[in-house]
């Protein structure tokens, strides 16, 4: 079922056309002291177990980084809001997940996502992201739309991750960001609207929330 915050909310998925050269990359999220060797190689066994031993694992920061400045990010992850574990908080991979969007920049945020037993957590959360940068922004600031879904198991045939920001594509072998404390990595520097990425995320939201409704 699609969420919005506000009857004012355009989920329109037309992204502006943009002109730009993406180099890619392959990057694997790893610990200190272990990043600046491993973040694009493959890790060896020190570099494996430090993260599996960490209490709160280092997300992919390119990637926060890339989301500092964009003004429009869309998330395909069925556990985009679940920590993994033994004791998962999600609470705090939540946290983690809206301070992201706290910049001057962000403009639209949709986000395709599994049922989660915190949605209403989550609801609140962007509610009042929403309202917070509204104010910092000022009313000639731009405005903010942010549309969340939770039907992606509606749409069954989705197994990797995606995100698109402005009009880069990422893939991620784990959840979104790099969360995962498992060897995983993410690949960035892809054009959006060259490899269909636009139309693929348009077509996979309309198909959850389609058929979420029935």
């Amino acid at each position: 079922m699609m969420i919005k915050f506000s009857s004012q909310i355009n989920v329109s998925t037309t992204v502006p056309a943009i002109e730009t050269n993406f180099t890619p990359q392959l990057l694997i999220p790893c610990e200190a002291p272990y990043r600046d060797e491993s973040r694009h190689h493959f890790p060896c066994i020190s570099a494996i177990m430090a993260r599996r031993a960490a209490p709160n694992v280092r997300p992919v920061e390119e990637f926060e980084k890339a989301i500092s400045t964009a003004q429009q990010v869309w998330i395909i992850d069925n556990h985009l809001f679940s920590a993994d574990g033994q004791k998962p908080d999600h609470s705090r991979r939540i946290n983690n997940v809206v301070n992201w969007f706290q910049t001057d920049h962000i403009q639209s945020i949709k986000i395709l996502t599994g049922h989660h037993g915190s949605r209403k957590e989550i609801e609140n959360a962007f509610e009042n992201l929403k309202q917070d940068l509204t104010e910092l922004r000022g009313q000639l600031g731009p405005p903010i739309t942010i549309a969340l879904s939770f039907s992606l198991r509606d749409a069954d045939c989705i197994h990797d991750r995606f995100a698109i920001i402005d009009n880069e594509l990422w893939h991620f072998g784990a959840t979104v960001g790099g969360f995962h404390r498992d060897v995983n990595a993410a690949s960035r520097g892809w054009n959006a609207e060259t490899h269909d990425a636009v139309q693929f995320f348009d077509t996979v939201w309309k198909m959850a929330n389609a058929n979420g409704k029935k």
